[in-house]
């Protein structure tokens, strides 16, 4: 489990510094999740659930900021264009 955890912190940091795109990003979430599950003990699946979700909130909240980030380029180059 703590191999996951530290692969899958590696992976978002990568994706929030924008050295990997969004699907990229899942994808190798998706990856360090299959390599854990054929050796998860079902005690483990809370702590599993834990970082699962946490990673899915730093990277939604990754792709909050960029989708606010694109309004605002949208907007000032429409009233640069008036």
């Amino acid at each position: 489990m703590e191999a996951y955890k530290s692969e899958t912190r590696k992976i978002v940091r990568r994706f929030i510094h924008h050295k990997i795109r969004f699907p990229e990003c899942i994808a190798a979430l998706d990856a360090a999740l299959a390599v854990l599950v054929p050796n998860l003990e079902p005690e483990q699946l809370p702590d599993l659930r834990g970082v699962m979700l946490a990673n899915n909130a730093k990277v939604m909240m990754e792709m909050e900021k960029r989708e606010q980030s694109r309004l605002r380029l949208r907007e000032r180059r429409k009233s640069n264009l008036e």
